[in-house]
């Protein structure tokens, strides 16, 4: 029989560790006050309301609305 959340915690360290850091305050996808201003006076410029789309920072700091799975499925999160 499969183990519940609870019994997974309890017996795995490393994995209690990851959940204890993804859900304290700031969690997994924590940004800074700066970063989420920035992005959201771009999504407001580009006329963004859609949550599937993001605004994409470019190579060379501009902005641009673009898919989100387009995005993120080349790692635009991960890449700068």
């Amino acid at each position: 029989m499969a183990k519940t959340s609870t019994e997974q915690y309890r017996t795995n360290a490393k994995s209690r560790a990851k959940h204890v850091r993804d859900n304290s305050p700031g969690g997994k996808y924590a940004h800074s006050k700066e970063y989420k201003r920035q992005h959201g006076s771009a999504r407001s410029r580009l006329k963004i309301r859609s949550v599937n789309v993001d605004a994409s920072k470019q190579p060379d700091g501009s902005y641009k609305a673009e898919s989100r799975k387009t995005n993120r499925g080349r790692g635009g999160r991960l890449r700068r």
